[in-house]
């Protein structure tokens, strides 16, 4: 069933408005059902012409995670496989230090098993020493597995809380290869992929992949600068490309309970069933919010259970939302760096279009421009603002036309909301976001009114010099194209990472930190770390960053 072209033409509109509003390259969509493809389309930032059709393709990011999930239960479903056992079970060796042994906190054991790598529980690091996030080098999965199995857990395995981790899924994927005795790539594009006639769809950078990407930008407040492209040596976490056409496909099979339109079982229902269950417990801000099963988040939208992941990886903001009940399902591709929060936003208002088109909720209304900031706003908000308690300290900012609150480690654009009232709005956070403080206001001269609490603006703020053990090694660490900045500011030491997210480092012991911040939260920095060949540097968990040349 195709929804009609008024239902086309509003989400097209709200698309749209976030590309020009938010200055996005571009957004592409597609609407499935059970039956097949309802709409689909490229919406093009107007200053832009790069040819987009229906082989274009795109990185699809951490949805890649949902694939090697499927790979997983179908090798259960042959008794091949049992998630609950011991990991090194199926790699001989595997037996990361668990310093939580003997003193558990959980009901859930010290194994690491799969079940826990894929719902995130197992307690590894976020990124694997080789092959990671900022690795540019594609060293065999082997090879990336082999230095996990000597890591130390970062996390209880026993108490069954999520954190992140992309080295986890790696560990799943090399699973695969040794069960099959095939590639992670070619197991999945034979048994996922073909039968799926997803033939424009590979795991890692085909030939002519390159020629068909999407064009996709980096950002930081300085300005945009074209996405680096090369394969992440993770496959299994996040380096499938593909297109709006096939990953339709992907999405229909799952609302189908497995089954392709031909009638050939991918997976079972019941192996969706316990993919699409919670394990554990999913915190974020502070709270716990929806859970986390075998490689998908689970959600609710208006009452609807949803199911799916999101993707980020150097420019692509990808999103997969499927509501099983409704039998409907989208996806979006955005292609600028963190712009996940505009994806899933825009995602939740193209279900609600195709729900209404089935007379089962209400549509969305077309998005409403805010206000414009004034002159005297501009005159008089830029400034550093002082909360007293607990001595933290927030700039706001005036760049090109705009205010950021730079809070929380990173740069939220603040937009008027009336009389004296603002709220967050920009790339990162905006409406519908899961971030907990998105309205502020300045109620009177000098004063800032955000997290329930008052700031006072100030042009004497104290900043005292690093601490002479902090002081030398200040400065720029990694490669040119992902550069990690250490700084001190109002007595922290500051990680910037990954163009922008600022990350607290709370002291462990001599030259030792624990991060906090969106992305590398409870990591430990090393500073003054030397690698192998003899390179200085810093480590954030066990990836090696290089000092760079002042």
């Amino acid at each position: 069933m195709t929804i009609s072209d008024d239902a086309k033409s509003l989400f097209e509109d709200l698309i749209s408005y976030e590309v020009e509003d938010k200055a996005i390259p571009s957004i592409s969509y597609a609407l499935v059902d059970r039956d097949g493809l309802m709409a689909e389309g490229h919406i093009q930032r107007s200053d832009l012409s790069f040819p987009m059709k229906g082989d274009t393709c795109f990185r699809i990011g951490s949805i890649t995670k949902t694939f090697t999930s499927m790979a997983i239960m179908q090798l259960v479903e042959q008794g091949k496989i049992d998630i609950d056992a011991d990991v090194s079970t199926y790699l001989p060796g595997f037996a990361p230090t668990n310093p939580f042994a003997g003193r558990e906190s959980g009901p859930f054991g010290p194994e690491v098993t799969l079940r826990k790598l894929m719902s995130h529980t197992a307690g590894l690091v976020r990124e694997p020493k080789s092959g990671h996030y900022l690795d540019a080098h594609r060293p065999p999965l082997e090879e990336t597995v082999a230095e996990l199995a000597q890591s130390t857990l970062k996390q209880d395995p026993s108490a069954g809380v999520m954190h992140y981790s992309n080295a986890g899924i790696a560990v799943v994927g090399l699973v695969i290869e040794k069960v099959t005795g095939t590639s992670y790539s070619d197991y999945v594009h034979s048994n996922i992929m073909a039968p799926l006639g997803m033939s424009d769809t590979s795991s890692g950078m085909a030939p002519g992949i390159r020629e068909r990407l999407a064009p996709a930008d980096m950002w930081t407040l300085e300005g945009d600068s074209p996405a680096p492209v090369f394969d992440l040596g993770g496959s299994p976490a996040g380096n499938i490309f593909s297109t709006t056409g096939d990953m339709a496909r992907y999405a229909q099979c799952l609302l189908r309970g497995g089954f392709a339109p031909d009638g050939t079982r991918v997976i079972s229902p019941a192996s969706l069933r316990e993919m699409w269950t919670p394990v554990g417990q999913r915190k974020a801000h502070g709270k716990v919010i929806n859970g986390y099963g075998l490689c998908y988040g689970i959600g609710e939208l208006d009452g609807w259970t949803t199911v799916g992941h999101g993707g980020a990886v150097y420019g692509y903001a990808s999103q997969m939302a499927l509501l099983p009940s409704a039998g409907l399902g989208v996806l979006i591709f955005a292609t600028l760096d963190f712009a996940n929060q505009i994806a899933n936003r825009l995602g939740n208002e193209g279900l609600r279009i195709a729900l209404a088109e089935r007379k089962m909720g209400k549509a969305p209304e077309r998005s409403q421009r805010p206000a414009p900031i004034t002159a005297e706003q501009f005159a008089d908000l830029p400034g550093n603002y002082h909360e007293a308690e607990s001595g933290e300290v927030v700039e706001i900012k005036e760049k090109d036309g705009k205010l950021y609150l730079m809070g929380d480690g990173v740069p939220l654009q603040i937009r008027p909301a009336g009389g004296s009232s603002f709220v967050i709005d920009g790339r990162i956070y905006g409406k519908g976001a899961d971030y907990p403080h998105m309205e502020l206001s300045f109620p009177s001269a000098g004063k800032l009114r955000w997290k329930e609490t008052e700031w006072t603006k100030s042009t004497d703020i104290p900043d005292e010099a690093p601490p002479p053990e902090i002081a030398p090694h200040l400065g720029e660490y990694g490669p040119d194209f992902n550069v990690t900045y250490l700084s001190y500011s109002h007595g922290k030491l500051l990680c910037l990472i990954e163009y922008f997210c600022t990350h607290s480092c709370e002291p462990i012991d001599k030259d030792r930190f624990r991060m906090h911040g969106l992305l590398y939260e409870e990591e430990v920095l090393e500073l003054g770390a030397v690698d192998e060949a003899g390179r200085q540097g810093i480590r954030v968990g066990p990836m090696f960053l290089e000092r760079r040349a002042a």
